[in-house]
């Protein structure tokens, strides 16, 4: 449905998906910009937009995109620093604690305080506990997505058999011989450039 210069949520979000995936495969980056673009357009809808203009939809996901990647280096930072390469709970919830910091959570400043009962957690459970949990419109695929996959026919496939007894029918064939068996080369006339010059002066 469009209105103008506004588009539906769902009607944007379906057309830049069908864009993308028709191209064949997607990279990571654009594959997790189109799932915060999704993630971005179902709250917007959840909280009462009917539709919005795609620069606003862009600007909502850019916002997304880098919450997103400060809290993960944030929560790296963490790992790292107990000396882990792996990001755990804890990790997260220290680095959510220092992203709202200019807003803060109750009890966030503590020290040695327990981050089970810090006010991050706190504030975690009770969104949980009082909203309903949205799920994707349609299933998100995982990464990374092929599309328009070739597979190599096998030798049953082909009704060939293979070179060898050792090869098992069931792996994929081999190319045509002429691809990978050695071809000898064209002996080249020995020339001499004053007489090329003057045949092509003719």
């Amino acid at each position: 449905m469009s209105h103008g210069d506004v588009k539906s949520t769902r009607d944007t979000i379906k057309s830049e998906n069908q864009q993308r995936l028709s191209l064949g495969r997607l990279k990571a980056d654009e594959f997790g910009r189109a799932v915060s673009k999704i993630a971005v357009a179902q709250i917007c809808e959840s909280v009462g937009f009917q539709g919005f203009k795609e620069s606003a939809l862009e600007a909502l996901t850019d916002i997304l995109v880098c919450y997103l990647c400060d809290l993960g280096r944030n929560a790296s930072f963490h790992a790292n620093l107990a000396g882990r390469t792996e990001c755990n709970l804890f990790d997260i919830t220290r680095a959510l604690e220092e992203l709202e910091a200019s807003h803060g959570f109750p009890s966030a400043s503590d020290i040695g305080h327990c981050l089970v009962g810090s006010g991050t957690v706190r504030e975690i459970i009770r969104f949980v506990d009082s909203e309903e949990e949205i799920p994707f419109a349609q299933p998100v695929p995982k990464f990374p997505i092929v599309r328009n996959r070739k597979l190599i026919p096998s030798f049953e496939h082909m009704n060939e058999k293979p070179p060898g007894k050792h090869i098992p029918t069931w792996l994929p064939a081999f190319p045509d011989p002429h691809t990978y068996i050695h071809t000898p080369m064209w002996n080249e006339r020995a020339s001499d450039p004053c007489a090329d010059k003057i045949e092509q002066a003719r």
